[in-house]
């Protein structure tokens, strides 16, 4: 027996768990400073950068999302395990 709301929450899991790794930018930053000899004001620009493309994709892929779900949740899962 298929489950509606299972099928439609496990695609929004994804997909926002896929987004929100970008917010995990504030803990690991002076980690990236460190390890490439950098202070963290110097680092801090990939933050800027990831914020931009992720709300560029937004408005671009929007309607993708809405269109198909459960393609836009494998291929953002996708996406986050190759990144």
């Amino acid at each position: 027996m298929e489950n509606k709301w299972v099928r439609a929450a496990l695609p929004a899991l994804l997909i926002h768990g896929s987004i929100g790794t970008v917010y995990a930018w504030s803990v690991f930053k002076q980690a990236v400073a460190d390890y490439i000899g950098a202070s963290v004001p110097n680092v801090e620009w990939a933050f800027s950068i990831a914020i931009l493309f992720l709300g560029l994709s937004a408005a671009a892929l929007g309607h993708f999302v809405e269109q198909d779900i459960k393609k836009s949740a494998l291929l953002s899962t996708l996406f986050l395990w190759l990144g």
